[in-house]
């Protein structure tokens, strides 16, 4: 039977913590289903989703706090199960471009959150100002999950609604799934 353990993994960033991390994880004899890694300021972060038999998902829960604090990383560990698949008759992917300012993520998360979209995932990116003084730009990428029965042209209106509302530039792609 298939175990399933979630990692999290913060540290400093430096060359071969990856590996450092992924040989663990084979060494106990877990896959790797599904991995995020991103650098936010000087900080390596990772997410995995892992499987295995009890045995090998038991030893990455035994022995990866030992290699956490031998590399001087916080992690988290949280077992859960298979990712079930859910049909979504369209998804959309919603891109955002401002000049950056506080509180922007969440008028977008609280708009989706209103009108029952779920967030498949969600990136943003801040890039500092080309001139000195001048405003740093912001950058936001956003994949839904569009519930049953969602007016595709309402939710397009009321995003270029607050989109204008916000004085940000948005743009929305809207993608059909046969079943």
């Amino acid at each position: 039977m298939e175990h399933y353990l979630v990692i999290t993994a913060v540290g400093t960033d430096r060359p071969g913590i990856s590996d450092e991390i992924t040989r663990l994880i084979t060494h106990c004899g877990c896959n790797i289903v599904d991995s995020r890694i991103a650098i936010f300021g000087s900080e390596f972060t990772l997410i995995m989703l892992l499987s295995g038999n009890s045995n090998a998902v038991s030893r990455v829960e035994s022995t990866l706090p030992l290699k956490a604090q031998e590399h001087d990383l916080l992690t988290v560990m949280k077992r859960t199960t298979k990712h079930e698949y859910r049909y979504f008759p369209y998804t959309a992917d919603f891109h955002i471009e401002a000049d950056d300012s506080p509180g922007l993520i969440e008028q977008f998360t609280h708009f989706f959150a209103t009108r029952a979209v779920d967030i498949a995932s969600l990136s943003a990116h801040t890039h500092e100002a080309e001139q000195a003084g001048g405003p740093s730009r912001f950058q936001l990428q956003i994949s839904t999950n569009l519930p049953e029965g969602c007016n595709l042209m309402t939710l397009q209106e009321e995003y270029e609604a607050l989109c204008q509302d916000l004085l940000v530039t948005g743009n929305v792609t809207f993608i059909g799934h046969n079943q």
